[in-house]
C-alpha cells in the first residue's frame, strides 16, 4: 500500500475513533446526575481527545499562519485551508445551542487563508453543518475566531434540518420573514422583524410553536404599551398563521388573546409662533443637510418615508408616490409649488437627503424644538399636518385631501376629471404659508 495513503487511511481511524469517544462522553453528561464539576471534568477531558489532531492538519495550519505577509509583491497564490481547532475557553463564549451543536462535532470549523489585494491576506472561517452555515472573515486570525463566536449569538432560533428543528418558533420566524420579503413594504417588515428580535424571549424563540401555550403570550403581553401589545399580538397571530398553513400546528392559541387595537392620537399642527420659530431654526447651519428636505415636508405636507427615489419636479409641481395605498396599489400624488417656496427650495438638487430617515427626521425634530398641548414633542411628521391646516384655511377639503394623498381613489379621479392644472395652480396660489 502507498505510504501516504496508509497515512490517510490512519488520520480517517483515528477521527472515527475520536468521534465515537465523543458521542460516548457526550451520552454520559446527559445521563449523569452529578453536579456542573463532574460535568465539566468530563467536558474538559472531551477537549484533551479532540486536542489529537493528524499530523496532516498540523502542518497545514503552520503553512496558513507562516504564509508570507510581508509587503512586498508576491506571484499569484493558492488559498490554504484546513480545520481550526477552538479552545474550550473560547468555547465556552458561544451561544448554548450552538456549543452543544459544535462539541458533537468534533469542536472544529474550516478555515481558509486567501489573498486581499496585491500584498495582504486575510482568514475565513466557515461552519456549515446540520443547517448551520456561519461564516465570517478578518486579516488577523484571533479577531476572526471572535468574530466566529460573536456570530453563534446572532441566530433567530435553532437552525437544524431535522423535523424538530424546523418547528421551533425561532426557526418559523426566519422562514416567514424571507417568504414575505419582496411582498410588503420593506419598513413593515424590518419593524416586524425588530420587534420580534427585542421583544420576543429567547426562551419562546426555542420552544417547538406547537407547544407554545396561551398562557406563555399572555404573561409576555400583559405589561406592554397597546401600541406594541397590537404589534406584537399581530407578529404571533401571522407566525401561526405560517405554522398552520405549513402543517406543523391544528389550532392558533392566539385567538384567545384579546384583539385591542391601540387609540390613535392624531397628530396637532404647529402653532403660528412654533412656525416661526421652525423656519428660523432650520436657516441655522448645522441644519443645511437638512434644511432641502424640511422645507419640502413643510411645503407640501409628504409623509416622511414619501421622499424617496420617487419623488420629483416636474414643471410647476411636485410628483411623488402615495404611500398610503393598500393591496400595494401604484398611485402618485401631484402636488402645485407654492410660491412662498421658490427661493427656499433648490428645485435642481436631489430631494433624498444623504442622510438616513431616522436621522434626517431627528434633526428636523431638533429644528421644531416644541411641544404639543398633550406635552410630547413635536417631530417631522406634525409638517404634514401644518400643512394640512394652513392649505384648510383657503382651499376646498376635497383638494387639499388630494394633496396630502388621504382622499378615496374615487375621489381623487372626480376631482382630476372636473379640475386641469391650471386649476390646481390657481387654488395653491391662494394659499400663505409664510405671513
Amino acid at each position: 500500500m502507498d505510504t501516504s495513503m496508509g497515512k490517510s487511511l490512519s488520520v480517517d481511524n483515528q477521527q472515527r475513533r475520536l468521534m465515537t469517544q465523543l458521542e460516548k462522553l457526550l451520552n454520559y453528561v446527559k445521563q449523569s446526575s452529578e453536579g456542573d464539576e463532574l460535568t465539566a471534568t468530563v467536558f474538559r477531558l472531551a477537549a484533551d481527545s479532540a486536542m489529537l489532531k493528524s499530523s496532516q492538519r498540523k502542518e497545514t495550519l503552520a503553512e496558513i499562519e507562516n504564509a508570507p505577509t510581508s509587503n512586498a509583491p508576491r506571484q499569484k497564490q493558492k488559498a490554504v485551508s484546513t480545520k481550526l481547532q477552538f479552545k474550550m475557553k473560547e468555547i465556552a463564549k458561544m451561544s448554548k445551542t450552538f456549543k452543544k451543536e459544535f462539541i458533537a462535532n468534533g469542536l472544529v470549523a474550516h478555515v481558509i487563508k486567501r489573498e486581499s489585494g496585491k500584498r495582504g491576506f486575510f482568514y475565513e472561517i466557515r461552519y456549515r453543518r446540520n443547517g448551520y452555515n456561519i461564516a465570517v472573515s478578518h486579516k488577523d486570525l484571533q479577531r476572526a475566531k471572535e468574530k466566529f463566536i460573536e456570530a453563534t449569538h446572532m441566530m433567530i432560533g435553532t437552525p437544524n434540518t431535522n423535523a424538530q428543528g424546523r418547528r421551533t418558533f425561532g426557526y418559523l420566524l426566519s422562514e416567514m420573514i424571507k417568504v414575505k420579503k419582496g411582498t410588503i413594504e420593506p419598513r413593515t417588515l424590518e419593524m416586524y422583524e425588530s420587534n420580534s428580535r427585542r421583544f420576543i424571549p429567547k426562551h419562546i424563540m426555542q420552544m417547538q410553536i406547537n407547544q407554545i401555550q396561551v398562557g406563555d403570550i399572555a404573561d409576555l403581553m400583559k405589561d406592554l404599551t397597546p401600541r406594541l401589545y397590537e404589534e406584537l399580538r399581530t407578529i404571533f397571530n401571522q407566525r401561526f398563521k405560517y405554522a398552520i398553513a405549513s402543517g406543523v400546528m391544528l389550532h392558533n392559541p392566539i385567538a384567545l388573546i384579546p384583539y385591542k387595537k391601540a387609540e390613535r392620537e392624531n397628530r396637532e399642527s404647529l402653532t403660528h409662533e412654533q412656525v416661526e420659530t421652525f423656519l428660523q431654526n432650520i436657516k441655522r447651519p448645522e441644519f443645511d443637510k437638512v434644511r432641502q428636505v424640511a422645507y419640502i415636508l413643510y411645503f407640501f405636507g409628504l409623509r416622511p418615508c414619501e421622499v424617496d427615489k420617487d419623488a420629483r419636479f416636474e414643471g410647476d409641481f411636485l410628483i411623488c408616490r402615495n404611500r398610503k395605498r393598500k393591496n400595494k396599489k401604484v398611485a402618485y400624488k401631484k402636488i402645485p409649488i407654492p410660491n412662498q417656496a421658490r427661493g427656499l427650495i433648490d428645485f435642481s438638487a436631489p430631494i433624498v437627503p444623504k442622510l438616513s430617515q431616522r436621522i434626517w427626521c431627528k434633526h428636523i425634530k431638533e429644528a421644531i424644538s416644541g411641544k404639543a398641548s398633550n406635552g410630547e414633542e413635536l417631530t417631522a411628521y406634525n409638517l404634514r399636518h401644518t400643512f394640512a391646516s394652513i392649505c384648510g384655511e383657503y382651499v376646498a377639503p376635497q383638494i387639499v385631501a388630494m394633496w396630502m394623498g388621504d382622499s378615496p381613489e374615487e375621489l381623487v379621479e372626480k376631482v382630476y376629471i372636473h379640475h386641469s392644472d391650471g386649476k390646481m395652480r390657481a387654488e395653491m396660489d391662494k394659499v400663505i404659508f409664510i405671513c
